[in-house]
């Protein structure tokens, strides 16, 4: 009887010390191997999973599709800054050449959609892409690269940047908290 107890207390010891050295690697796998899934790479570094989008090809077909406007920063001269209303202070702004996702914490499949603050209106407010953030009815190029790191949206106009806390997507609406307000936006998607 005590031989039988001491093998159980053996296994079980030895099952609990193997659980907790195993545990962190597939954890780590799975985490990996999600982020491979997704279509993004994993920083080893920071534990984190990365997107990166080349938005060459989009840009080039918006910038045809824009030819009668003037583009205030195409993707050659991204860190071109121009005062305006929201920042006139733009030394300190460091604007991101593409867009760039770690470890979203929100839907992805119901944030890349076309948004509005007002469905019967004429057009919608933003297009939110893998690759970028296209404001419509925007004077210029409207393709912004933004960061989305977890719930936060960061996203990188030509003269300023706007920060934003994503509330919750789904059930095609989306809510924003936008710099630090504590006014929630909704927006609903626009459908034509």
């Amino acid at each position: 009887m005590n031989r039988k107890r001491l093998i159980l207390l053996t296994i079980g010891l030895l099952t609990i010390l193997t659980v907790i050295w195993a545990y962190p690697k597939i954890d780590q796998f799975f985490k990996v191997d999600s982020c491979l899934d997704k279509g993004g790479r994993w920083n080893y570094e920071t534990n984190e999973c990365e997107f990166e989008y080349d938005k060459d090809d989009t840009k080039s077909q918006i910038n045809e599709s824009l030819s009668g406007h003037a583009p205030i920063a195409d993707e050659r001269k991204r860190k071109t800054k121009k005062n305006s209303e929201y920042n006139t202070d733009l030394e300190n702004i460091d604007l991101l050449e593409k867009t760039l996702i770690i470890n979203p914490t929100v839907d992805t499949t119901e944030l890349f959609k076309i948004w509005t603050l007002d469905p019967d209106g004429p057009h919608a407010d933003f297009w939110l892409k893998p690759t970028e953030f296209y404001v419509v009815d925007y004077d210029g190029d409207g393709s912004m690269p933004y960061l989305l790191n977890k719930d936060s949206l960061t996203i990188f106009y030509n003269d300023f940047v706007q920060k934003g806390k994503i509330a919750s997507v789904g059930n095609d609406t989306l809510k924003i908290y936008w710099d630090e307000s504590e006014r929630l936006t909704l927006y609903v998607e626009w459908k034509n």
